[in-house]
C-alpha cells in the first residue's frame, strides 16, 4: 500500500519526517504540499505524479476536509479508484499507520489510524491529586 500524505504548506514533509524519527524510513510513502499562490492545476499535477509513483492501492491523509488538497484529491478518484483519504493527519495517526499497514486489512487499518488520530488528541490536567498519570 502507497501512503500520500499532502497538506497546506510544507507540513505534510515535516509530519513524516517527525514520524520517520519515531518508528523508522518509510517506502512507498509521499508528500505533497499546497503552497499560497499555487494553481489547482500544478497541485493536481504533483498529486498524480505522486500517486503514479505509488504502489497498488494508495491511503492519502490529508489536513482539512473541504481544503484545496482534500477536494483536489476528491476530483482524482475517478482517476485512482482504489485510493482510501482520510482527513485530520497527525503524528500519531502516521505511526499506526506505519506501524501496521503490512499486518492489516485496509478497512481495519483505516478504522485504526482515524482512532489514533481521535485519541492522539488530549489536555494534559496539571493536578495537584499526587497520583502519577500514566502516557
Amino acid at each position: 500500500m502507497g501512503i500520500l500524505i499532502c497538506t497546506h504548506g510544507n507540513s505534510a514533509k515535516e509530519l513524516l519526517q517527525s514520524a520517520e524519527m519515531i518508528c523508522g524510513t518509510q517506502k512507498d510513502c509521499q508528500t505533497v504540499k499546497f503552497e499560497m499562490g499555487e494553481s489547482l492545476d500544478q497541485l493536481q499535477n504533483d498529486l498524480k505524479a505522486k500517486l503514479d509513483s505509488l504502489q497498488g492501492p494508495v491511503l492519502c491523509l490529508t489536513d482539512l476536509k473541504g481544503g484545496t488538497p482534500f477536494n483536489t484529491l476528491v476530483k482524482l478518484i475517478k482517476d485512482y479508484p482504489d485510493m482510501e483519504i482520510v482527513t485530520g493527519v497527525n503524528i500519531p495517526m502516521l505511526l499506526q499507520l506505519f506501524i501496521n499497514r503490512e499486518q492489516m486489512p485496509l478497512e481495519k487499518l483505516l478504522d485504526s489510524v482515524i482512532e489514533a488520530g481521535q485519541t492522539g488528541i488530549y489536555r494534559y490536567s496539571n493536578t495537584t491529586s499526587g497520583d502519577n498519570e500514566e502516557f
